[in-house]
C-alpha cells in the first residue's frame, strides 16, 4: 500500500523538472521516493549541486523570480491561525472555494 503525497510547485519548475525526469527515464513519483530515501539515510534535505551541468534551460533572472512571486501571491489564500483548529482535511477545500468565490465577486 502506498500513500499519496501532494505538493505545490510553480508550474514552470514542474514543467522543466518533468522534462528532465523524462530524459532520465524517471517520474515525479521516483523523485519523491528518492528524496524520502535520502532524508531517511542522511537526516538532511537534498541540496542542489549546480556545477558542470548545462543549466541554461532553467530561468533564474530577477524578472522570472518577480513573476513567480506574483503568481504565488495571486494563488495564496489567507487563513487566520484560529481557523486551523476548526478546518479539517475536507473543510479546507470549502474554505478555499469560499475565499476564491469572494475574490471573483470582488472583480465584478
Amino acid at each position: 500500500m502506498s500513500d499519496l503525497v501532494s505538493a505545490r510547485i510553480a508550474p514552470e519548475i514542474r514543467r522543466q523538472g518533468n522534462k528532465v525526469l523524462a530524459q532520465l527515464g524517471s517520474s515525479p513519483s521516483d523523485l519523491i521516493r528518492s528524496a524520502y530515501d535520502y532524508v531517511l539515510a542522511t537526516h538532511q534535505l537534498p541540496q542542489a549541486e549546480i556545477g558542470g551541468e548545462d543549466r541554461s534551460d532553467i530561468t533564474s533572472d530577477a524578472a522570472s523570480l518577480d513573476a513567480l512571486m506574483a503568481s504565488i501571491a495571486q494563488s495564496t489564500v489567507s487563513v487566520p491561525s484560529s481557523a486551523w483548529s476548526v478546518i479539517d482535511d475536507d473543510g479546507y477545500k470549502a474554505y478555499i472555494a469560499a475565499a476564491r468565490e469572494a475574490d471573483y465577486e470582488a472583480l465584478a
